[in-house]
């Protein structure tokens, strides 16, 4: 019932401001964040100097500063997401597929996405995108009325969420037409999870397997997507091909590769990945090998 009241009488209200306002806030929400209650600056830093070896440090609380305005503008894009109508909404969000989608029409898609970017304009777009069926996995949130909200926007333009320990039930279902599948692929795994090791933005990382094992168990063509700031509030999704032949690709080559391609776009523009995220937390076991960057 709070949550509900809190919603209603402060964040609701937001969604409906224009994006002119919203950025305002954000302004004002970055000067709070950084320069005041300092939000995870120490997580952000180490994160920024262990990926960065070779950037000063004033380049590196330059890259720092600028995420932060990013991240501040992703909050009040994310609540916008609640009340924008479509016709406005597509008017954010443009596409260039490179002619993959009509390529492979009549597969199923394994779309990797990542926290570069607007990802929550990416997700709920995605459905017109890549012009068939989506299904978007996703952690639960531990609020059910926010959870629920969540679904219901991210949802709206056609692009299914589901639960990432559902997934299993999908996968074993039946489908009659093509459907992609989007994989949130560059979050900390747990230590509950099978991963594989990889050398990522100068440090040993525990990426997802779970893209690569289904893409393999079900044959999906397996697609990156890259999320490019065209300018404040407006982004363009491009599509690249990790592989068409999963079946044929050996062991850890499809996770060693869709990370180099997250990690080319990083390197290109720093302030835009997520480096709040406790990303390394995970540390490898002794028993456990690190891919060679050579697939």
């Amino acid at each position: 019932m709070i949550t509900k009241i809190i919603y209603g009488i402060f964040i609701k209200p937001i969604t409906l401001l224009p994006f002119s306002i919203l950025f305002k806030i954000s302004d004002f929400l970055y000067f709070v964040l950084y320069r005041i209650l300092k939000y995870r600056t120490s997580v952000v830093r180490t994160n920024l100097k262990n990926s960065f070896p070779e950037k000063s440090h004033d380049e590196i609380i330059e890259i720092e500063k600028e995420f932060y305005v990013h991240l501040c503008d992703l909050i009040v894009e994310s609540f916008k997401v609640y009340s924008i109508k479509e016709d406005e909404f597509f008017q954010h969000i443009e596409y260039d597929d490179n002619g993959l989608i009509d390529k492979y029409k009549d597969r199923n898609l394994c779309v990797i996405g990542t926290h570069f970017n607007n990802f929550e304009f990416a997700a709920t777009s995605a459905t017109k995108a890549v012009g068939r069926e989506v299904h978007a996995l996703f952690s639960k949130l531990s609020n059910d009325f926010f959870n629920k909200r969540m679904k219901e926007s991210r949802s709206q333009f056609g692009t299914v969420f589901i639960e990432k320990n559902e997934a299993k039930e999908f996968f074993s279902e039946k489908h009659e037409k093509p459907f992609a599948v989007i994989f949130g692929a560059d979050q900390s795994p747990t230590y509950s999870k099978n991963v594989i090791w990889t050398d990522f933005l100068n440090q040993e990382t525990a990426c997802f397997f779970g893209p690569e094992k289904y893409a393999k168990e079900h044959n999906m063509v397996v697609i990156f997507t890259k999320t490019i700031k065209v300018k404040r509030g407006y982004y363009k999704l491009t599509f690249d091909v990790v592989t068409e032949d999963p079946l044929n690709e050996p062991h850890g080559a499809i996770t060693e590769r869709h990370n180099r391609f997250l990690e080319k776009v990083i390197q290109e523009n720093p302030p835009y990945w997520l480096w709040t995220h406790k990303r390394w937390k995970r540390k490898r076991n002794e028993n456990e090998e690190v891919l060679p960057a050579s697939f």
